[in-house]
């Protein structure tokens, strides 16, 4: 039998739209309360809008996460407005792409600050009180560049494979303390990180195929622990107005 998380309270970064907006509101709906954190405020009170409609409380927490001085905030908060936290969902990121040396050393640095780095610290940061409860979840929002690698990623690659790298040791260290720990880790999504790429957005993964498989871990067995879930697209991307 799966868990019941009404009651519980969810952490999600990135959470002004796209793929964490669609997170809110699909744990919102199975009774879950939020913490939304991203850098747009009014994306947040849109989503928190989109939530409340569920009867649960929902929480905007403004933070840049690329500033390690706003994480502190950003737990300390949730746990204030709300009470406690048990679901943390690492799922901001951003994304360019160029090649090795032709690279601004200064975007890696925000890349894997913004990927990589703050999901280690939040994680950190939240922790205890989702070891406390005795019950709760971790989940990385990883990608397949954190499986596999692509020219022009490089700095991509290197964040997502250290997401990777951390969800694996993260879920040897509090498995048996009932906390959860899952990467996933999809394909091309239907975001904003698309534009420009001229790939056909109606043939790829939708941000709530995502949210579905962020609800199936937090409501996943007390037996059983999905460590890793990659989503393909079921068709192959198509460039737009491909035949």
């Amino acid at each position: 039998m799966g868990r019941d998380i009404r009651g519980s309270v969810a952490l999600i970064t990135g959470a002004s739209r796209g793929i964490g907006q669609a997170i809110a509101e699909t744990l919102a709906a199975d009774g879950c309360d939020v913490a939304l954190v991203a850098r747009s405020e009014g994306g947040l009170a849109e989503t928190a809008a989109r939530c409340r409609e569920h009867g649960v409380r929902a929480e905007c927490i403004p933070g840049d996460l690329s500033d390690p001085a706003s994480l502190d905030a950003v737990a300390h908060a949730c746990v204030e407005k709300l009470g406690r936290l048990d679901i943390l969902v690492n799922n901001a990121g951003v994304f360019a792409v160029s090649k090795g040396e032709e690279a601004d050393p200064n975007a890696w640095d925000r890349m894997l600050q913004v990927n990589l780095l703050s999901a280690m610290r939040l994680t950190h940061l939240a922790l205890p009180s989702i070891v406390a409860g005795g019950r709760g979840a971790v989940i990385m929002l990883s990608s397949l560049a954190g499986r596999f690698t692509s020219p022009g990623m490089g700095a991509y690659c290197a964040s997502k494979h250290g997401m990777m790298g951390f969800a694996g040791s993260l879920f040897d260290e509090v498995r048996d303390q009932g906390v959860k720990v899952c990467a996933i880790c999809p394909g091309w999504v239907n975001t904003e990180m698309m534009s420009g790429s001229g790939v056909d957005p109606t043939g790829v993964i939708q941000p709530q195929d995502v949210a579905d498989a962020v609800r199936y871990v937090a409501t996943s067995s007390e037996n059983a622990c999905p460590v890793e879930i990659q989503i393909h697209p079921q068709k192959s991307p198509r460039r737009t107005g491909a035949s």
